[in-house]
């Protein structure tokens, strides 16, 4: 099933930012893929064994008058927990389901070193129909308990397919 035709929000991506630290990553990519610019795929070398990371997410949304984006939702989780199942973030786990289906990505802690993926991700697959048509920003930072891994900014919408034309 595809996102088109099951739900009432598509997911559009305009940008996809990564801004890896080089002592721990020695190679990335992160590309916005398919026709209408709704997957996401990247690659990431990990130099050293990962024993405890976490993942700090921050979603920016419009303010009127202006549009100015503004922090609207944030919150950090620690991935290993939430691999054991003990974080249940609701859009941590969308990202996550999706990511894992179409990619590598750990399955415990400690972490290998090694090639992380994921490939023509949709993570507007497992979001709620309940979202409203917005256009957002989300700030994906992780990073071990004293350094910075890698830091990824998103800007992207949501719209109703059928209301455009």
């Amino acid at each position: 099933m595809s996102s088109v035709e099951t739900k009432r929000l598509q997911l559009q991506w305009q940008s996809f930012k990564c801004i890896p630290n080089e002592n721990l990553i020695d190679f990335y990519s992160c590309i916005i893929v398919g026709e209408n610019k709704s997957l996401l795929s990247a690659e990431a070398q990990y130099t050293r064994i990962l024993p405890q990371y976490s993942v700090s997410f921050k979603l920016y949304l419009p303010r009127p008058p202006f549009h100015e984006m503004r922090n609207s939702f944030e919150t950090v989780v620690d991935v290993c927990q939430f691999i054991k199942g003990a974080n249940s973030n609701r859009f941590i786990q969308a990202a996550y389901k999706s990511m894992s289906k179409s990619g590598n990505l750990a399955k415990k802690c400690p972490q290998p070193k090694g090639l992380y993926y994921f490939y023509n991700t949709s993570v507007g697959d497992y979001l709620p129909d309940f979202l409203p048509k917005t256009e957002f920003k989300v700030q994906l930072d992780f990073f071990t308990p004293t350094e910075m891994g890698i830091n990824i900014t998103l800007v992207g919408r949501l719209f109703e397919p059928r209301r455009q034309g």
